[in-house]
């Protein structure tokens, strides 16, 4: 589970409580703020954290490539050079490691949904399976599976938007 560590982290060295009472997001849209800052962070810190180092590293594998040195050859200015060239070849790991991870947050937003306390499609999982309602449960599983295959399809078909040389035939 991506973030579990920091979940607790976060719920006990800042001991975060979620609010009693659920406001609607247009009543009080800084007391919603406030409840999604601790959930979001332990979601996304650890992906966030891998995502980066791995732009990084293939960022700085594309710029010793032949390719680049003969767009600066021909005078390209160096924004030109990583914009154009660097980054259409670099992101494409990053997308795919990105699609991914997706499935790890869906995961993940279950455990820290209960932890957190709020309310979502995680924590009414979790009282599905306490409670064994299956009619809920594979209602929530078949959702939870179709917006990850539409994560895997909307993965690639940014393929051709990010390298051109890509066709879809």
């Amino acid at each position: 589970m991506p973030g579990l560590t920091t979940v607790l982290f976060l719920v006990l060295a800042f001991t975060w409580r979620p609010p009693l009472v659920i406001t609607d997001l247009w009543q009080d849209p800084l007391k919603n703020l406030q409840m999604v800052v601790g959930p979001a962070a332990a979601l996304g810190l650890g992906l966030a954290a891998g995502l980066a180092r791995m732009t990084r590293s293939t960022i700085l594998e594309a710029l010793f490539d032949d390719y680049v040195r003969t767009a600066r050859s021909k005078g390209l200015r160096e924004n030109a050079v990583v914009g154009r060239h660097v980054m259409r070849n670099a992101l494409l790991p990053v997308v795919t490691t990105s699609g991914g991870a997706m499935g790890a947050l869906i995961g993940g937003a279950v455990a820290t949904e209960t932890a957190f306390g709020v309310p979502g499609l995680g924590s009414y999982l979790v009282q599905a399976l306490n409670a064994r309602d299956w009619i809920v449960i594979q209602n929530l599983v078949l959702i939870y599976g179709t917006i990850a295959v539409l994560i895997n399809m909307l993965v690639d078909l940014s393929y051709a938007w990010i390298d051109p040389r890509i066709r879809y035939s």
